[in-house]
C-alpha cells in the first residue's frame, strides 16, 4: 500500500499532471460555456495556463512539503494568470497552502482547513464575489469534507481521504449543476458556470491522483450546455492549449454581455495592505470584475507583498496611471475583451 500514499512533490506533481491533461481535454468545452462575467471564450484557455504553471513550478520546487509546494504553485501561477478563471484558481492554491505548511500528505482534516483558507481567500479577493460560480463549488466542497471530517472514526487516515474522495467529487458536479440557479446570466443561457465547470475537473483529478486512478472523461457531459459527444473523438478540438481554430472554440458563445470597449488589464504591483485596499476601490470606479489578491504569504522588509491585480475597464490609460502612482509595478498588460471564437 506504500505506493499509494499520496505524499510530497510527486504526489503533488501527479496530481498537477492529471490536472493539466484534464483541463487540456476539455478546453474548448470551457470556452464554449464561458458567459459569466462576460462571455469571451477563454475560460478553458486560461485555466488551462494556470494549471501549467503550477506543474512547472512544482517541477522547479526543491520541497516535499505541501504548503509550500501549492504555496509556490499559486504564486507561479498568479503572476502567469489570465483571465478571472485563471487568476481566481491560482488564487485558490494559494490559499490552500497555509493549513498545509509542515505536511508532506493529506488527511481529512487538513483537507478541510485548506479549503476552508482558499475559500476565505477567493471570496476576500474579489470586490463583487457572487454564488453560482467557482465560489459555490468551493464552498460545496468545503462544506462536506468538513461534515465528513467530523463523521468518520478516524478522520487523519489516508484510507478516509481515498474513501471520501468520490463523493467530493460527487458534490462538486452537484454544485457545479446548481450554478445555472445561482446566476441570472447562466439561468438565461441555460449554462453551467464555466470556471465551476473546470474547478470540478481539478477535484476530480485530485481524486484521481490519490486513489491512483484515472480521470473520469465524461464528468462534465449532461451538464447544461455542454454539447452531446455524438460519438465524436473527446480529444477533437483539443489541440495544445496555444493553438485556436477547433470547431468547438470557435463556436458562439452563450450569452449577450456588452463588452465593446472594454479590456481586461493584468498586473503585478508592490504594495502594502493600505496601498491595495486604496487600489481596488479606484480600480472598482473604474471597471469591474476586480481582483486584488496578495502574490506571497510575507511581506518584504519594507512591508510591502506583491499584489496580483486584474480589472475589465475601459479606461486602461487612468487605471495604469492610478497602479503606477499607488506602488511599484512590476509588469502589467492590457488584451481585448472578445465576444466570440477565442483569444488570439
Amino acid at each position: 500500500m506504500a505506493k499509494r500514499r499520496f505524499r510530497g512533490r510527486a504526489a503533488m506533481l501527479r496530481w498537477f499532471d492529471l490536472g493539466t491533461e484534464v483541463l487540456h481535454t476539455h478546453r474548448a468545452t470551457l470556452n464554449r460555456l464561458n458567459v459569466f462575467p462576460v462571455p469571451d471564450s477563454d475560460t478553458g484557455d486560461n485555466m488551462l495556463a494556470t494549471a501549467q504553471a503550477t506543474r512547472t513550478a512544482v517541477e522547479a520546487a526543491d520541497s516535499e512539503d505541501f504548503g509550500d509546494l501549492l504555496g509556490l504553485a499559486g504564486a507561479e501561477a498568479m503572476v502567469q494568470a489570465r483571465g478571472n478563471s485563471g487568476t481566481l484558481l491560482a488564487v485558490l492554491l494559494t490559499g490552500l497552502s497555509g493549513p498545509l505548511r509542515g505536511a508532506d500528505r493529506l488527511t481529512l482534516p487538513s483537507f478541510a482547513a485548506a479549503l476552508d483558507a482558499a475559500s476565505v481567500r477567493a471570496w476576500s479577493a474579489l470586490s463583487g464575489p457572487v454564488a453560482g460560480t467557482m465560489l459555490s463549488v468551493i464552498d460545496a466542497v468545503r462544506d462536506f469534507v468538513a461534515q465528513r471530517a467530523a463523521e468518520v472514526q478516524e478522520p487523519s487516515s489516508y484510507l478516509a481521504l481515498e474513501a471520501a474522495l468520490p463523493e467530493v467529487v460527487a458534490q462538486a458536479r452537484r454544485a457545479v449543476e446548481q450554478t445555472e440557479f445561482q446566476l441570472p446570466a447562466l439561468r438565461t443561457a441555460a449554462v453551467v458556470d464555466s470556471g465551476g465547470a473546470g474547478l470540478l475537473l481539478v477535484f476530480d483529478a485530485l481524486r484521481a491522483a490519490v486513489r491512483v486512478e484515472e480521470v473520469d472523461e465524461t464528468l462534465l457531459d449532461g451538464l447544461h450546455g455542454v454539447a452531446a459527444r455524438d460519438g465524436a473523438d473527446p480529444a477533437a478540438g483539443a489541440q495544445a492549449g496555444s493553438e485556436a481554430g477547433s470547431v468547438e472554440s470557435s463556436a458562439e458563445p452563450v450569452g449577450d454581455a456588452d463588452v465593446s470597449g472594454m479590456v481586461e488589464l493584468m498586473a503585478t504591483v508592490r504594495l502594502d495592505p493600505l496601498g491595495a485596499a486604496g487600489i481596488r476601490h479606484t480600480l472598482d470606479e473604474l471597471g469591474d470584475s476586480v481582483i486584488v489578491t496578495p502574490v506571497e504569504a510575507e511581506p518584504d522588509g519594507a512591508g510591502t507583498y506583491r499584489w496580483r491585480i486584474h480589472v475589465h475597464t475601459d479606461a486602461p490609460d487612468t487605471a495604469r496611471a492610478a497602479l503606477a502612482a499607488a506602488g511599484q509595478v512590476e509588469d502589467s498588460g492590457v488584451s481585448p475583451l472578445h465576444t466570440g471564437g477565442v483569444r488570439p
